[in-house]
């Protein structure tokens, strides 16, 4: 079976990933203005692609029939996967308490309450920070999580997921309209 869930959930940590080295380009030219809209791009995507996992992706599998999670044929046992998806969720949790405060100092930049000295080296040091807790977090998602739905879930059950996922995605910020 095609899983539709994976391609689409994979195809945009893929266009997260080239946000983000976009940002770090700008950060490194030290133009400030272009790398905080970046960021404040990143921050929404990031946080629509977390909020369809969480609203959609999770609650599927922790619906799924739970005879089917036998630790065999590629999916792991019920406490297994209750494990990555906690682990998940922290990592979730994590990313958006740390864009949440580097959104605030830049606005408070940008309004001139606060100094921007080396903001762009504060900025890259703790977007590295992200970026390597991401790219483990994406590779327990791809290689792991994204195949799931495909092994318990049955055709339209996938479609309809893969459906609601999308809309999510597409649901950004009115002011990215």
């Amino acid at each position: 079976m095609n899983n539709s869930v994976e391609s689409l959930l994979e195809g945009d940590h893929e266009s997260l990933g080239q946000l983000l080295t976009e940002l770090f380009g700008e950060l490194a030219k030290h133009n400030l203005p272009r790398a905080f809209e970046l960021l404040d791009l990143f921050w929404a995507r990031l946080a629509v692609h977390i909020r369809a996992e969480n609203l959609h992706l999770f609650p599927a599998l922790v619906n799924a029939e739970a005879s089917l999670f036998t630790g065999k044929g590629g999916l792991p046992t019920r406490d297994e996967a209750h494990n990555v998806l906690l682990q998940l969720r922290s990592d979730h949790d994590f990313f958006m308490k740390e864009l949440a405060e580097m959104i605030k100092r830049a606005r408070g930049i940008r309004a001139g309450q606060e100094e921007d000295f080396n903001v762009a080296e504060e900025l890259g040091r703790r977007l590295t920070v992200i970026r390597k807790r991401l790219e483990a977090h994406n590779r327990l998602e791809e290689e792991r999580t994204y195949a799931w739905p495909a092994l318990v879930l049955d055709e339209l059950s996938m479609a309809e997921l893969s459906d609601r996922l999308r809309q999510e995605l597409e649901n950004l910020p009115p002011r990215f309209a």
